[in-house]
């Protein structure tokens, strides 16, 4: 999938899209796949983890953003289907989540999540740069 975008320079340039945004809140969903945007990123946002998993079928982005608290399936069975998948395992799965228990987040990274970010403690530059340090890199 492609994103073609304005880019400062006046150009029109066409990106992969770099971020899968799983987040059921819409607005919550699209103002995050707009910072992404904004940082330069590709990114698309599904609002289910079933979408998510079919999603996946067809693309392969560097990034998955996985709210925790889903209806149909809640991100830490998207995330077990993920790291159970051989073409996806070593894709980064950063949890976006109001749930900010510790003993949770320290579940959380122990069944394969790469991060935990809680969403109320999350500014803008925080987001920009742990987004960027997982982009930096060649991809998974």
């Amino acid at each position: 999938m492609m994103d073609v975008r304005w880019k400062d320079t006046g150009e029109w340039m066409q990106m992969a899209q770099d971020v899968l945004i799983v987040e059921d809140d819409v607005d919550c969903g699209r103002a995050l796949s707009r910072v992404i945007k904004y940082m330069g990123h590709g990114g698309e946002c599904v609002t289910s983890g079933q979408e998510a998993l079919e999603h996946l079928r067809c693309s392969r982005p560097r990034l998955v953003i996985l709210d925790v608290m889903m209806p149909d399936m809640d991100g830490m069975e998207v995330l077990r289907r993920i790291r159970q998948n051989p073409l996806m395992a070593a894709v980064p799965v950063v949890f976006y989540s109001a749930v900010g228990d510790p003993s949770f987040q320290a579940y959380a990274l122990a069944q394969g999540a790469s991060e935990y970010w809680v969403k109320a403690s999350l500014c803008f530059e925080d987001l920009e740069r742990n987004v960027t340090r997982y982009l930096s890199g060649p991809p998974a």
